[in-house]
C-alpha cells in the first residue's frame, strides 16, 4: 500500500526512520519542500506577467520543468519500489537525481530570460542526467526476482520518462540554437508540448492514481476495462499527436488527440469506481477532503482541456505553430498544481519521517480550510480560462487571484507540515 515503509529484498518490514542517518523519508521530505519552492516561483512568475504583461513562458517552466519534474524525480522511484516490495536505492543518490532536475530546470530559466540559450542547454543536459537517474531508480528494483509485478506502474512510469526526455531534448535542442531545431521550431513546439505536458507528466499521474487514489480512499487496488481504456489512451495518444504535429498531418493529430481524450475519460472511470468502493473513514475528514477533493477534481481539468484542444483543431486551429494558448489554465493549475497539491497532502504525513504523534499534527495543518481551498482553486481556474477565452480582464484577474493565493496557502501549509514534524534534521550520513 502506498504511503508506507518499502520491504527490503528479503521480505521484512523496513524499519522506521530514526533520525540518525539520511533516509528515504528524509529524501521524500526534501524532495517535497523542494517542489513547493518551485510552485511558489511559478506563481510569482506568473502574477509577475499578469502585471507587467509578457510571456508567460517562465511561469509554464518553472511549474513544469521545475516543480513538475522534481515532483516526478522525487515520487516516482518511491512508488515503483514500494509498490514491488524491494529496497529504495541509496538515499544520496535519490539527491543527486532530485538535484540535477531542480538545477537544471533552474538553469534553463535562467538561461533563456537572463544568460543565453546556451545556459539553457547545459541546464537541459543536467535535466536529462538526472531523469536517466531517475530511470535506473524507478526500473531497476521491480526487476528484483522477490519483487511484486505492477506492469501498469512499470509500463507508465517508462513511458513518461521517454517522453519527458524527448520532449526535454526537443526543447534544449532549439534552446542551444541549433540551426535545424531553430528553422522548425512551428512544428516541433508543439511536439514539446505534447510529450512533455500531455504525455509525460499526465502519464506519471494517471499511472500514479491508479494506485494513489485507492490508497486514499481505502478501496482495493482493483483492474477493470476503463483502467486498460485509460492506459491505452494515455500511452498512445500524445507521441501519435507529438509526430503529427511533426509531420503535419492532421487526421493523424485528431487521432492522437482522440486517443488521449479516450484515455482521460478512461481516468475519471476507473475513478469513479474507486469513489463507489471507497472505505468507511470515521475521522480526519478534513485531511482526506484536501487531498482527494484535488486528486479527483484534477482528470476534470485534463479532460475538459482535451475537449477543447479536439473542437479547436476541427475548428481549424493551424497544425503549424500550433501553441497551448489558454490551455495553460486548465492544464497546468487544473490538472498539475492540484495533482501535486492532493498527492503532497496524503503524502506528507504518510512518508516523511516522524512520529505518530508527529504525523497527526502535520494531517491537522493540511486540513485547515480544505473546504474553501479546494472550492477557491477550482473557481480560480474556471474563472481565469473562461475570462481568457471571453476577453473579460476583471475575470482573469480574479481567477489568477484565487489560483495564486490557493497555490500560496497549499505550499506554506506544506511546508508548515514540514516544520511541524521537527524530523529533517540529519546528524549522520
Amino acid at each position: 500500500m502506498i504511503g508506507i515503509d518499502p520491504m527490503p529484498a528479503g521480505g521484512t518490514t523496513a524499519g522506521p526512520a530514526t533520525g540518525t542517518r539520511l533516509t528515504e523519508r528524509h529524501v521524500l521530505a526534501l524532495g517535497l519542500a523542494v517542489a513547493g519552492v518551485l510552485v511558489l516561483a511559478a506563481g510569482a512568475a506568473a502574477g509577475a506577467t499578469l502585471l507587467a504583461g509578457g510571456s508567460p513562458w517562465t511561469a509554464i517552466h518553472l511549474a513544469l520543468a521545475g516543480a513538475a519534474t522534481v515532483a516526478i524525480g522525487t515520487f516516482m522511484p518511491h512508488f515503483a519500489v514500494t509498490l514491488a516490495g524491494t529496497r529504495p536505492r541509496a538515499a544520496v543518490e535519490r539527491l543527486v537525481a532530485i538535484g540535477l532536475l531542480a538545477t537544471g530546470a533552474t538553469t534553463v530559466v535562467i538561461g533563456m530570460t537572463v544568460v543565453g540559450g546556451w545556459l539553457a542547454g547545459i541546464g537541459s543536459l543536467a535535466m536529462l542526467a538526472g531523469l536517466g537517474v531517475v530511470a535506473v531508480q524507478t526500473l531497476a528494483p521491480p526487476r528484483d526476482p522477490l519483487a511484486r509485478r505492477h506492469h501498469v506502474v512499470t509500463l507508465t512510469y517508462g513511458a513518461a520518462l521517454v517522453q519527458l526526455a524527448a520532449g526535454i531534448s526537443i526543447g534544449g535542442l532549439s534552446a542551444a540554437g541549433l540551426p535545424w531545431a531553430v528553422a522548425s521550431w512551428a512544428e516541433l513546439r508543439a511536439a514539446h508540448v505534447w510529450l512533455a505536458l500531455f504525455g509525460a507528466v499526465s502519464l506519471t499521474i494517471f499511472g500514479t492514481l491508479v494506485y494513489l487514489a485507492p490508497t486514499v480512499l481505502g478501496a482495493r487496488i482493483r483492474p477493470s476495462t476503463v483502467l486498460i481504456v485509460g492506459a491505452v489512451g494515455m500511452l498512445a495518444g500524445p507521441p501519435i499527436t507529438a509526430v503529427a504535429f511533426v509531420v503535419s498531418l492532421l487526421p493523424l493529430a485528431l487521432a492522437g488527440m482522440a486517443l488521449t481524450l479516450l484515455g482521460a475519460f478512461g481516468q475519471i472511470g476507473y475513478l469513479l469506481d474507486v469513489v463507489r468502493r471507497r472505505g468507511p473513514f470515521t475521522s480526519e475528514h478534513d485531511w482526506r477532503r484536501a487531498s482527494w477533493g484535488h486528486l479527483f477534481a484534477g482528470p476534470a481539468w485534463f479532460a475538459a482541456a482535451l475537449v477543447v484542444a479536439v473542437v479547436g483543431m476541427i475548428g481549424g486551429d493551424p497544425l503549424r505553430g500550433w501553441s497551448i494558448g489558454l490551455l495553460a489554465v486548465p492544464m497546468i493549475a487544473g490538472w498539475m498544481l492540484q495533482e501535486l497539491i492532493g498527492s503532497w497532502t496524503h503524502l506528507a504525513p504518510s512518508v516523511t519521517p516522524g512520529t505518530a504523534a508527529s504525523h497527526a499534527r502535520q494531517r491537522r495543518v493540511l486540513a485547515v480550510a480544505s473546504r474553501t481551498r479546494l472550492v477557491a482553486l477550482n473557481a480560480g481556474v474556471a474563472l481565469a480560462w473562461l475570462g481568457g477565452a471571453l476577453g473579460v480582464a476583471p475575470a482573469i484577474g480574479a481567477g489568477a487571484l484565487l489560483i495564486g493565493a490557493s497555490a500560496l496557502v497549499a505550499v506554506a501549509l506544506l511546508i508548515r507540515a514540514l516544520v511541524v514534524n521537527q524530523s529533517l534534521t540529519v546528524a549522520r550520513y
